[in-house]
């Protein structure tokens, strides 16, 4: 059953932070306001800057309107003059023409080019006056020309000064006959005064101005007429946009609102590449957006500034108790699990100290389980340290008159998967293996006991190196297999009296043999065992001569890695192995061992590290036997 309050005052005084809660939430509800504030200032901002937005837009299409007529009514003369050239009218029937043309409609034509369909100019009129024939010139070759007659289209130049510094811009169009049939082209360099000056009265009682642009690099074209005319360093950010109207800096260095009217002719049809732009400073442009949210402004933040002081207040008598909490979890987290919190009252926090305080005692009591299990671990791996240092022979099992070998096994963890064997063979023969069992911890010392006892076994009844390994993967197979693991082993029978080597190897690195006439690598491989149930294993038989070494290795030798990562790879192996000429197998030993243990500095040893060395023939150049080596030497 739930705990009850022992009487009313005590319920009273535990739903004191309950009743806080409620106070603050009946003064919060000014949070609304606050929100219908916000809501209304964003409102506000968002419909007068859409509604300038799309008065500059507005502007925008009504100055390109009046372009265009301009372009179009334009177009219309020179379509109806193109109509009446055809290919069979002379020479001074076409000047007539054009001679109409100009001084009845547009006496702002400059320059009048009338061509056949393969460009060739048949009439070139400049300011009413033609040239002769022997000036005529192939335009076949101009762009303008050639869409003109290949394509059919209508181009339009940009607006730029002639050589006569007057503004103007050329037109060229396609000449067709009664047939829709392209026969020539007409090229009309006109004067853009007339477009300046409708641009400079288009919107004269406007607080915006026009001006004209190129598409797509923006450069100014016609300006808007007015002094200090300087051209907007941004107005990419305009031409670029998908947007009608933007924000940027425009011309005369202002912040403006910008829009944007691409001029367009025959109804949709031709692109001329120019674009009417309608610019409107910022600052006159957000004049009342400014001032509404001013004073909009100011009230909803007098009305938040009250809330936000009673939030604070509320906040800080409800933080205290969460400050605790607070130190309290952070004493836990750095493991200080005496930490008890005080006693913050009888309502909810008082409660939850409560059972904050009875949560780190639990973790306590469950810590100093934790350890004495740690400490039942930490005594199990010493015992199979132990038991594992105790697999490992410390001496030969041989007399020791003619084959010497020193081992040092380091294991990356408490107990390894690494294990050298030493075995006695008839006539004097002497058996060294070396293993490494994938992986790491316990399973692999386990399994390398498994391996250990069954090299020992099979050997016993075997002598030929790679027969041992075959009969060890044919019996150890089915168990590495089923663990998903392998056995790396290197089988060595060494024969003092024939003076051979015979060597077998299961993925193991391959031995190398250490001489006075120079070092070398014993190459002879195979399949690790358990990777393969059916492998076979080769072996080699090497000579040796007195006072040759025999050098076995695990991997964990060349994998050892410094704080860089850098291997210690066979070539430092070999220079190491090249720098002097060791006495007797423990001087090697310990000197391939120093060099691995120096590269790696202050790193983690992260594989086994296992090397044997083996001298078959101990005599000396007195002939007398060295005395101390027989000793092998095992340190887990």
């Amino acid at each position: 059953m739930p705990r009850q309050p022992a009487d009313d005052s005590t319920a009273g005084v535990r739903t004191s932070i309950a009743n806080r809660l409620r106070w603050s939430l009946l003064i919060s509800s000014t949070l609304p306001l606050l929100i219908v504030g916000g809501l209304l200032l964003a409102l506000n901002a968002n419909a007068q800057q859409r509604s300038v937005y799309s008065d500059q837009v507005d502007l925008a299409k009504r100055v390109e309107l009046d372009v265009s007529r301009y372009l179009e009514e334009l177009r219309n003369q020179l379509d109806q003059f193109a109509l009446k050239v055809r290919p069979s009218t002379t020479p001074a029937q076409i000047t007539t023409l054009a001679n109409d043309l100009v001084n009845r409609n547009y006496p702002n034509i400059l320059d009048l080019v009338l061509m056949n369909s393969a460009g060739q100019e048949r009439l070139h009129m400049i300011k009413l006056l033609a040239l002769p024939d022997d000036q005529l010139y192939d335009r076949g070759a101009d762009s303008q020309v050639q869409r003109a007659l290949r394509q059919g289209l209508v181009s339009y130049t940009p607006i730029a000064r002639n050589a006569d510094n007057v503004r103007s811009f050329i037109v060229t169009m396609p000449i067709r006959n009664d047939a829709n049939t392209i026969v020539g082209a007409l090229r009309v360099e006109l004067s853009a005064e007339p477009l300046a000056h409708d641009l400079a009265i288009a919107i004269a009682n406007s607080k915006s101005y026009p001006y004209l642009v190129s598409a797509p690099d923006g450069r100014v074209l016609l300006d808007d007429g007015r002094p200090g005319f300087v051209p907007p360093s941004d107005i990419a950010a305009l031409i670029s946009t998908t947007d009608q109207a933007v924000q940027y800096s425009g011309a005369r260095g202002q912040d403006v609102i910008g829009a944007q009217a691409p001029v367009i002719v025959n109804d949709g049809n031709e692109n001329t590449g120019w674009t009417v732009v309608v610019e409107q400073p910022t600052a006159t442009a957000f004049v009342g957006l400014r001032t509404s949210i001013l004073l909009l402004g100011l009230l909803v933040v007098l009305v938040g500034a009250l809330a936000l002081g009673w939030a604070f207040r509320q906040a800080r008598q409800f933080l205290r108790p969460l400050e605790a909490l607070r130190q309290g979890a952070t004493a836990l987290g750095a493991g200080h699990l005496s930490y008890r919190i005080g006693a913050l009252g009888d309502d909810e926090m008082g409660e939850l100290a409560r059972t904050f305080n009875s949560m780190a005692e639990h973790l306590q009591e469950s810590l100093a389980e934790i350890e004495r299990r740690n400490e039942r671990l930490r005594r199990s791996m010493a015992l199979a340290r132990d038991i594992q240092i105790g697999l490992l022979p410390d001496r030969p099992p041989w007399n020791g008159d003619e084959v010497a070998v020193y081992a040092r096994s380091l294991p990356a963890y408490e107990v390894g998967g690494d294990f050298y064997s030493y075995l006695a063979m008839s006539e004097g023969r002497a058996a060294i293996a070396i293993g490494d069992i994938s992986g790491k911890g316990v399973g692999a010392a386990l399994l390398m006991a498994l391996t250990a006892s069954a090299v020992e076994s099979q050997s016993r009844q075997i002598e030929h190196p790679a027969q041992v390994l075959t009969a060890l993967n044919n019996l150890l197979a089915p168990r590495l297999r089923a663990n998903h693991m392998n056995a790396a082993l290197l089988f060595v029978v060494v024969d003092p009296r024939e003076q051979t080597l015979r060597v077998a190897n299961a993925g193991m690195i391959a031995p190398v043999l250490v001489s006075k006439h120079g070092n070398s690598f014993i190459e002879v491989g195979g399949l690790p065992l358990g990777s393969f149930a059916g492998a076979l294993y080769q072996e080699q038989t090497v000579h040796f001569e007195p006072g040759d070494m025999l050098l076995l290795l695990s991997d964990g030798v060349v994998e050892a890695h410094d704080a860089k990562g850098e291997l210690f790879g066979f070539e430092r192996l070999e220079a190491t192995l090249n720098e002097t000429q060791p006495y007797d197998v423990r001087d090697l030993v310990e000197m391939v061992l120093e060099r691995v243990q120096t590269h790696m500095g202050d790193m983690e040893q992260h594989d086994d590290i296992t090397i044997v060395a083996v001298r078959p023939s101990i005599a000396s150049e007195s002939g007398a036997l060295e005395e101390d080596q027989t000793i092998s030497y095992a340190t887990i």
